[in-house]
């Protein structure tokens, strides 16, 4: 934590808040005038928000960090396996490091921002868009550079995930999950980081450590409202699991059956519908039900318990 790592992996964002702070006091003391004459730097703070599309290729390791996880790797035939499992940021990616040029590539303005960790996540996909994922992010420090990183970025050629590539799943179990239509669903990791002063000590502005506390996952959808399925879950408080399917453009041309496309598989093991009812808003709506879940952990009592995984199918070798 807290290493710049070189930063070469291109993101395209759609927007990016990282900002450098100073928190500062004006000290007060009796005196012959009545304006302030003192001030003092206190605690750095660099924090924002960076907005992109949900990508095969160029999300993987900012999911990987929302997460607190860690990856696996398989290589398959045309493809690679990629397996992220829930954490404690206690693994080789304990954190990010981010180059970002503001500006022309003349003079050169580049902030490095290192020891970055996801406080939280938000993935959103509607119809009629692609899926836009947003990373709210705490750094350990942040330098000013006159590096002009264009010319090592390589941008990914592949299409990110979009609607028309979106399935969700539910079932009473991970083993026997059924397709059901959604118009839309809001999917939020919460790692509740702790960056006050409790994460900081004497002699430096800049944070020491930035623990994770208790992870809390939710997960919000939309459907039309045509059966009483929804409801009987919400009013028994079934308990089931939801998968969250993506697929995209295929990883090599369509040459056989077996071929393997760009895919992106959410699991949430242990889920308990919370609201269920719908609200009759006007005479030219379609009914539809705004959902929300609660997210828990499978098998809580043990080492293997989670709350959910993550598998991408890309062309990527190892990260």
């Amino acid at each position: 934590f807290g290493t710049y790592a070189s930063a070469t992996t291109a993101v395209e964002a759609l927007s990016c808040s990282f900002l450098t702070t100073l928190k500062s006091m004006k000290l007060d003391a009796l005196f012959v005038n009545r304006g302030m004459s003192r001030r003092v730097n206190l605690e750095k703070e660099i924090k924002g928000t960076l907005e992109m599309h949900l990508h095969p290729q160029e999300s993987v390791l900012l999911l990987v960090n929302a997460m607190a996880g860690q990856i696996s790797s398989t290589a398959a035939t045309n493809s690679t396996l990629h397996s992220i499992s829930a954490g404690n940021f206690g693994n080789s990616i304990a954190s990010l490091s981010f180059n970002e040029r503001k500006g022309a590539a003349t003079p050169g303005i580049t902030f490095r921002y290192q020891g970055g960790r996801c406080n939280q996540m938000k993935m959103v996909a509607e119809v009629g868009q692609p899926v836009k994922c947003s990373f709210d992010m705490i750094f350990q420090d942040s330098t000013q550079t006159a590096d002009d990183i264009s010319a090592i970025l390589s941008i990914s050629s592949v299409q990110p995930f979009t609607f028309v590539g979106g399935q969700f799943q539910y079932g009473a179990s991970e083993g026997a999950l059924v397709a059901e239509p959604i118009t839309g669903f809001e999917l939020t990791i919460n790692n509740n980081l702790k960056s006050d002063k409790e994460s900081r000590a004497l002699g430096t502005n800049t944070l020491m450590v930035l623990p994770a506390t208790r992870r809390e996952i939710s997960l919000k959808t939309t459907q039309r409202f045509d059966t009483t399925t929804v409801y009987a879950r919400f009013i028994q408080s079934t308990e089931g699991a939801i998968a969250l399917n993506f697929s995209g453009a295929a990883i090599v041309a369509a040459t056989t059956a077996s071929e393997y496309f760009f895919t992106m598989n959410i699991r949430l093991p242990r889920v308990v519908q919370k609201t269920g009812d719908v609200e009759l808003k006007s005479s030219g709506d379609i009914l539809q039900a705004d959902l929300e879940w609660d997210v828990l952990l499978e098998n809580p009592s043990t080492s293997t318990a989670r709350d959910i995984g993550l598998t991408i199918r890309n062309s990527t070798a190892s990260y």
